[in-house]
């Protein structure tokens, strides 16, 4: 039996089918199988159960060499589980329902990703360069936060950026929580390229970094502040304790409400069916768009929980130690 697994879609996605693939792994020794991505299977490098699987679709050969005498080609897709669009099970359940064929995901492996220890000392070097160019030397005393306010759909405009999935941070939110974490924080911006705000007290790492060399820096940080998009998929693989904004997608199917700080206020969550049609989404979307206002007292509610739970993060001053990395 030959058996390969196509995953699409963004890196989230791809990040959370790893436990899925693990428990397969586990109830499969003496099978041949791959995954192919279509662009991100770097994230499952240094998984030793499943590096050695992934393909690339761009591979010299591959057609012939792997998918010509295959048994079986399956392609995941949760948005076609009736669980999934209806906010009862998450993307890794999801995944595991498919992959594995079950119900019953309390077998499931906890998220976990890998980095080296060369990337960890180079993540650490960047942060260092960085906060110590900005805030001169006191920069050791403050804990590392990173933030990633903005979502793969973020567009900017002349007056600021516009999400029409509704994923990204508001402006006038990040601004909110940055003025309140500021002097305690080093805050690093994980949309700090060319093209992106320039939130006051945020540091902009200025060399275009990939996306190991961000696993390595959430991996080293106290915590993370972001949306729905990858990096809240890799604070959780990295065990970064986390806020995560939500308002265009639901907790549930996205990100970790078990393990994180959701940021949202109490409008109703009209779901989009996407990648199943184009049904309602233009009215979802536009329905949800209260899901991205929130009072004054909201607001400040949300800021104190951030507050505290920075606080109560121990600070990982050995970060970039061998017994730290996976």
């Amino acid at each position: 039996m030959k058996k390969i697994f196509c995953i699409d879609g963004g890196i989230g996605r791809v990040i959370t089918s790893i436990p899925a693939f693990l428990k397969y792994a586990k109830n499969h020794p003496e099978e041949e199988w791959y995954i192919m991505t279509y662009a991100w299977e770097f994230v499952f490098w240094g998984i030793e159960e499943l590096q050695p699987r992934v393909l690339h679709p761009e591979a010299k050969g591959i057609f012939e060499k792997v998918f010509w005498d295959a048994d079986e080609v399956v392609q995941p897709e949760p948005y076609r589980l009736p669980q999934y669009y209806r906010n009862e099970i998450s993307l890794a359940e999801a995944f595991d329902k498919i992959i594995n064929e079950t119900d019953d995901h309390s077998d499931l492996p906890d998220l976990e990703l890998s980095v080296t220890l060369n990337e960890m000392m180079n993540a650490k070097n960047l942060v260092g360069q960085a906060a110590h160019a900005a805030l001169g030397n006191d920069f050791p005393k403050k804990k590392i936060v990173v933030i990633q306010p903005l979502g793969s759909t973020a567009i900017p405009t002349n007056i600021g950026f516009y999400d029409k999935g509704l994923r990204s941070i508001p402006d006038y939110m990040t601004k909110r929580i940055v003025e309140a974490i500021k002097d305690d924080c080093i805050i690093i911006n994980m949309n700090g390229g060319e093209n992106y705000s320039q939130f006051e007290y945020v540091i902009n790492i200025q060399q275009q970094l990939d996306i190991r060399t961000w696993m390595a820096i959430i991996k080293q940080a106290d915590y993370f502040i972001g949306c729905d998009s990858c990096g809240q998929h890799i604070a959780r693989g990295m065990g970064t304790p986390a806020s995560v904004f939500i308002a265009g997608t639901h907790e549930v199917n996205v990100s970790y409400p078990d393990d994180f700080h959701i940021i949202k206020n109490d409008s109703k969550f009209y779901p989009s069916p996407i990648r199943l049609s184009n049904w309602t989404t233009e009215l979802a979307e536009q329905l949800n768009e209260k899901r991205t206002n929130f009072t004054d007292e909201q607001l400040d509610e949300h800021i104190n929980t951030i507050i505290t739970n920075i606080k109560a993060t121990k600070k990982r001053k050995n970060a970039c130690c061998v017994k730290d990395v996976k």
